[in-house]
């Protein structure tokens, strides 16, 4: 289907550094009123608050051809809700979740400093992402903050409500691996929804890019030539320089300041607590209690029988991370005999911390929330939570029955494609973790 508006490059028009006087309210309600023309056919309307220099691009019978396409192959207009916002010194934007009879649509929108139109699109809902339905863009703003720790820059956005007084902060820890900033499965954004979540609810969150992500080729410079690398400089260096410079900020409560870590993210986090007194609380989503490599024998060993074309690989695999679990493992060992060719130093950091004795006396509040379908930390990692902190008033621990290690709900057998399926962390897991962070 042709699609209703041509991408137009709005930098040819951006001239000035002005301000806005539109409110979100007002940005909202002419949304609102642009999408009801077309739900009754004003097309003419649409084009007449359009800015002089797109005219060309909406004329009333391209609109009227475009939206007749779009109703007669998915149906009639039924609703819509706001589920994405934008502003900068150019344009505010708005996006709205439209439900036709037979499958939703994204509308866009975005506006000029005099109200104009500006930009208009359709997209399909099932190949972008889209914000659950307890995200109220209505309530945050975010905006783009660079740490620059020595010469990494670490790109991030934090994710700021609209309140007068300072908001606590929850910072999102990713998993292992070259994790982006919102935990990216093609369309799926696990991080983003708890982002938007919280922030929805009075939450602050940031959300970030790992050094990996961004400096791969330094790190592949560093690593032939066999130079020290482990968790701390993966993650704990860059996240206590960002500490360090998000709790400055005017509007951050210092006081309040959480870590919510993901899969290895949330292993760290009790480390993180220990080390930083600024940290008040930490959540730990999908994180292992037994040793990362036990952790990783366990997947392959899943993993061998769902998918039993790819055994040879697993048990190759498998026998790398046992190696690494060696005592006297040789810090110069050659990258291949390592999981994933990543250096020894790695592995023998990983060996010696002792992430359950340092939970299990923390006396800061957790939260550990775990998933039973979650086979990356399955549910031996859950008992074994359960078992060391039985006697640690500060720790609350949650299962959730049908959720995977993304806390994607599902009721088959889970497997790693099961992460690009089309889905949101559930309601339930931004509540629980919204209950946790006021009673703490």
């Amino acid at each position: 289907m042709k699609k209703i508006i041509i991408a137009l490059l709005l930098l040819l028009y951006f001239g000035s550094n002005q301000t806005f006087a539109l409110t979100y309210a007002q940005t909202e309600a002419k949304g609102n009123e642009i999408l009801q023309f077309f739900v009754n056919k004003k097309f003419t309307e649409i084009s007449k608050r359009v800015d002089s220099l797109y005219k060309s691009s909406y004329e009333a019978y391209v609109l009227e051809k475009d939206w007749a396409e779009l109703t007669g192959t998915y149906g009639e207009y039924k609703s819509a809700k706001p589920v994405n916002y934008d502003v900068s010194p150019y344009y505010h934007f708005i996006a709205f979740k439209v439900q036709f009879e037979y499958l939703p649509y994204i509308f866009n929108i975005s506006f000029n400093e005099s109200g104009k139109i500006i930009y208009i699109s359709f997209m399909e809902a099932h190949k972008i992402y889209v914000a659950p339905d307890y995200c109220d863009v209505s309530k945050f703003l975010e905006r783009k903050i660079t740490v620059v720790n020595g010469m990494y820059d670490l790109p991030g956005i934090l994710a700021m409500p609209n309140a007068e007084s300072k908001s606590p902060l929850v910072i999102i820890v990713p998993e292992a691996g070259p994790t982006d900033k919102d935990g990216s499965y093609e369309e799926n954004k696990p991080y983003k929804d708890l982002a938007w979540g919280l922030a929805s609810k009075g939450i602050a969150t940031f959300r970030y890019e790992k050094r990996s992500n961004n400096y791969g080729i330094f790190l592949l410079k560093d690593k032939a030539a066999y130079e020290t690398f482990t968790p701390r400089e993966d993650l704990l260096i860059d996240l206590y320089k960002i500490i360090d410079s998000l709790k400055t900020l005017p509007d951050v409560d210092p006081d309040k300041i959480y870590i919510l870590g993901h899969g290895q993210g949330g292993m760290l986090a009790p480390l993180i607590a220990k080390e930083r007194k600024d940290v008040a609380g930490i959540i730990m989503m999908g994180a292992n209690a037994k040793r990362t490599q036990e952790m990783m024998i366990d997947q392959y060993k899943y993993l061998s029988k769902v998918s039993p074309e790819k055994k040879p690989e697993y048990d190759a695999q498998t026998r790398n991370a046992i190696r690494s679990m060696d005592k006297k493992l040789n810090p110069l060992t050659e990258h291949h005999l390592m999981p994933y060719d990543v250096q020894a130093t790695y592995w023998i950091w990983l060996n010696q911390y002792p992430h359950l004795e340092i939970a299990k006396k923390l006396s800061k509040p957790q939260l550990i929330l775990h998933g039973e379908r979650d086979y990356q930390t399955n549910m031996e990692n859950y008992e074994l939570w359960k078992k060391t902190l039985a006697k640690n008033t500060n720790a609350t621990i949650k299962l959730y029955p049908r959720l995977n290690h993304l806390f994607y709900a599902g009721d088959a057998q889970s497997t790693y494609s099961e992460y690009y399926l089309k889905s949101n962390i559930p309601a339930q897991v931004i509540g629980d973790i919204n209950l946790w962070l006021k009673a703490n």
